[in-house]
C-alpha cells in the first residue's frame, strides 16, 4: 500500500460567469456571498464561496463514485442528491441497531450516565466503517433513539461521538485584482406582458422582473485530505476496515476531489452553468503523520513560499517525507490525483 498518508490542494481555480453560493434574495435581486480578505496590507471585498457548499460538493461526487464502486453507503448517502445527516437515519431504525451495534441489545427507556459509554464507542466504530461519506466527511451524533413498529422509542441515550471530518476545505476566495460580480437584468417571457394575473393568484406567471448576479475569478482553493484517517476509529485508536476497503476509499475521495475540480453542482446551474477554465497550483503529499503544509493561493508568491516549507519540513523530518508537484492546468490536476490514487 503508498505510503501516502495525507494531502494538500492548493491552487487557483479560474470559474467564469458562475452564480454558485448565493445569500439569499432582496425583493428582485439575489444576493450574491462575498467576504472581506487582506492582501498585501488592504481589505478587499471579494465574491466567496464557502467550505460549506465545497465539501457538499465533495461528498456528492464520493456518494455517487461510491454507489459505481459499491462501496457502503448509508440510506441518506445513497441518494442522488445525499442528505448531510448520513447515517443518523439508520439510527431510528431499532433493526439495524440491533444489527450493527449489539451493546444495545436490551436495552430500554432512557439511558443514563456510564450506560452511555459502550454505546458511544460503539457508533465511533459504525461511523467509521459504515458509510464511506460518514467515514470521509464526519458527522456529530447527539443522540440515539430507536423506534419500534408503533413508533415509540425502544430506548433513548443522549451521546456525543464527534467522527472529525478528513476533508478539510476553506472558502474558496476571489483573488482581489482576479474577480468581479456583476448583476444582470432578466425577465420572464410569456405571451401576455401583464402582471396582473400572477398577483392575484400568486401563481407565478406573470412578467416578473429580477436581477441575477454572476461572478467571473481566480478562487483561491485549499484542501486538505488525512488519507490515513479513512477508516480509522478514533476511539479504538486503531483501524475497522481492512487494508484493501482502505485502498478503495481513499482512491475514491481522491476521485471526488478530481470531480470537485472539475463540476461544482451549486446553485444556478440551470442557467448559469460555470464555465471551468483552468487550474494552477500544487498537489503536495506526506507518507508520515505530518500533515502536507499549505499556503493561501492569494498571496502572490505563494508557491515558492510552500516550496520553502516543503523543504524546510524535510529538513525537520530528516528525510524526503514530503513532496511537492506543480501542476498547470486542469488536466495535469487530474492526472497527479490519479496517479496518487492508482499508486493507492
Amino acid at each position: 500500500m503508498s505510503t501516502v498518508q495525507n494531502l494538500s490542494l492548493v491552487g487557483r481555480l479560474t470559474i467564469n460567469l458562475a452564480s454558485l453560493n448565493n445569500e439569499g434574495s432582496e425583493g428582485n435581486a439575489t444576493q450574491p456571498r462575498t467576504a472581506t480578505v487582506v492582501q498585501g496590507g488592504q481589505l478587499y471585498s471579494v465574491p466567496v464561496i464557502s467550505g460549506d457548499m465545497l465539501k457538499h460538493w465533495h461528498a456528492e461526487h464520493l456518494s455517487r463514485i461510491a454507489q459505481e464502486r459499491d462501496l457502503p453507503l448509508s440510506s441518506n448517502s445513497n441518494r442522488r442528491n445525499p442528505d448531510p445527516n448520513r447515517i443518523k437515519s439508520e439510527l431510528n431504525d431499532i433493526k439495524w441497531v440491533t444489527k450493527n451495534i449489539p451493546e444495545s441489545e436490551g436495552l430500554s427507556g432512557s439511558i443514563k450516565g456510564t450506560d452511555r459509554q459502550p454505546l458511544e464507542t460503539a457508533l465511533y466504530r459504525e461511523v467509521a466503517r459504515g458509510c464511506v461519506v460518514t467515514d470521509a466527511h464526519g458527522l456529530l451524533i447527539t443522540e440515539i433513539a430507536p423506534k419500534g413498529e408503533d413508533g415509540k422509542d425502544i430506548f433513548n441515550a443522549s451521546v456525543a461521538v464527534a467522527r472529525t471530518s478528513r476533508v478539510q476545505v476553506g472558502f474558496m476566495v476571489g483573488v482581489p485584482s482576479k474577480s468581479v460580480t456583476k448583476h444582470y437584468f432578466h425577465t420572464k417571457f410569456v405571451s401576455t406582458r401583464t402582471g396582473q394575473q400572477a398577483r392575484e393568484s400568486g401563481s407565478n406567471e406573470g412578467q416578473n422582473i429580477f436581477t441575477r448576479p454572476a461572478s467571473s475569478a481566480e478562487y483561491a482553493v485549499v484542501i486538505n485530505v488525512d488519507l490515513a484517517g479513512l477508516g480509522f476509529d478514533d476511539a479504538l485508536n486503531d483501524y475497522v476496515i481492512s487494508e484493501e476497503e482502505r485502498r478503495k476509499r481513499q482512491k475514491a475521495v481522491l476521485d471526488a476531489l478530481s470531480y470537485t475540480l472539475l463540476s461544482q453542482p451549486g446553485a444556478n446551474s440551470s442557467q448559469q452553468f460555470p464555465h471551468v477554465m483552468d487550474f494552477i497550483g500544487a498537489i503536495v503529499t506526506s507518507n508520515n503523520r505530518l500533515p502536507a503544509p499549505t499556503v493561501s493561493p492569494l498571496k502572490e508568491e505563494y508557491l515558492e513560499v510552500l516550496g520553502d516549507l516543503v523543504e524546510i519540513a524535510n529538513t525537520m523530518n530528516g528525510g524526503a517525507s514530503i513532496e511537492l508537484q506543480s501542476v498547470q492546468g486542469l488536466n495535469e490536476a487530474v492526472k497527479v490525483l490519479t496517479e496518487i490514487g492508482a499508486s493507492l
